[in-house]
């Protein structure tokens, strides 16, 4: 069966494999970046007319409040909040506090307005899902040292979209965070277990074997359960 799902962060890494995977399962994506102009790699994904490229920042917040107007109508079975950001510091001594604030709001706050701005549009779907992309690294339970500001934000999009998942029970949208695993990309780097590929053909996977029951879980991309 051929959902519509949206996909931001779609034009690199784990973002454009998702894409890739979804395109290749025969679903229609929606893939959200800031400059589709320049995303040549997604634009070369076009499948029929099964790729619609979107403008969209997910940390500005007028540029979010388009989406209702843009997509107006249009049923959407399927959300992945995947556009975030990273910077790696050592410890406490080496944190931005300027930069702390900005991964916050791309990582922790825009999954939150990205869904609520989409909510008409799941509401129209008969198995809609929300998945965000989150991070071991957002685990309480296994943490260890550096990276606070990515690691916070994770903890913070954590409890974000559980409380999404209570808040849209009645509401019959399916909301989760998936761990992508350890993954070669920018925010990985190379030595990390594997491909960007790899990554998001499991998470793809996932996406569409989730249920109701699935609601408010924090998952790993080959569908265990992460601790909180």
């Amino acid at each position: 069966m051929s959902d519509t799902i949206l996909v931001t962060g779609a034009n690199r890494g784990i973002g454009l494999e998702i894409t890739r995977a979804l395109l290749d399962d025969g679903h229609r994506v929606l893939a959200a970046c800031r400059e589709p102009n320049k995303a040549t790699a997604l634009a070369g994904l076009s499948t029929g007319h099964r790729l619609d490229l979107l403008t969209l920042d997910v940390g500005d917040a007028a540029s979010v409040a388009t989406l209702p107007r843009a997509l107006a109508g249009l049923t959407i079975d399927a959300l992945v909040n995947n556009a975030g950001r990273m910077r790696r510091e050592s410890g406490v001594d080496g944190i931005d506090h300027d930069d702390w604030a900005r991964t916050f709001a791309i990582n922790s706050q825009a999954p939150l307005r990205v869904a609520t701005a989409l909510k008409p549009n799941l509401l129209a779907a008969t198995n809609a899902r929300v998945m965000t992309i989150s991070s071991r690294m957002g685990s309480i339970a296994l943490a260890t040292t550096g990276s606070i500001a990515y690691r916070s934000s994770k903890a913070a999009v954590n409890m974000t979209m559980r409380c999404l998942a209570n808040e849209w029970a009645d509401a019959e949208i399916t909301v989760c965070v998936a761990h992508p695993g350890w993954v070669r990309s920018d925010m990985g780097g190379d030595d990390a277990d594997l491909s960007t590929r790899e990554s998001a053909r499991d998470l793809v996977d996932l996406l569409q074997r989730l249920q109701p029951t699935d609601s408010g879980r924090f998952l790993n991309h080959d569908g265990s359960v992460i601790p909180w």
